[in-house]
């Protein structure tokens, strides 16, 4: 006799302040945004946007648990020290993309 087993795909839709869906990210998101940064590409704000969006979330739900660690670490990359300078210095930045890759 052949047992089919069938299963659930859990599907996680994640909605932004704005209404809009927005997936589950990646580690590899995360550090492509970080090295965007240091290119100067992209503001460390629009960064600490992003990562925010899904850290605020009234019931976040993000199942991978180091992009969960992650984005919270990076949702402060906007974080200043002084009116001039940001607490977190490009040297943190490149740590951050090499603890977060050897993950």
């Amino acid at each position: 006799m052949v047992q089919k087993v069938i299963t659930d795909l859990m599907v996680v839709e994640i909605i932004s302040e704005s209404g809009e869906k927005m997936g589950q990210p990646t580690k590899d998101e995360i550090i492509y945004k970080l090295n965007v940064i240091l290119q100067g590409k992209l503001s460390r704000e629009e960064v600490a946007d992003w990562a925010s969006e899904y850290v605020m979330q009234d019931e976040p739900n993000i199942i991978d648990e180091k992009v969960w660690e992650f984005l919270k670490v990076v949702s402060g990359v906007d974080i200043k020290d002084s009116p001039e300078e940001y607490l977190h210095v490009e040297q943190d930045l490149e740590d951050w993309i090499k603890k977060y890759s050897s993950n």
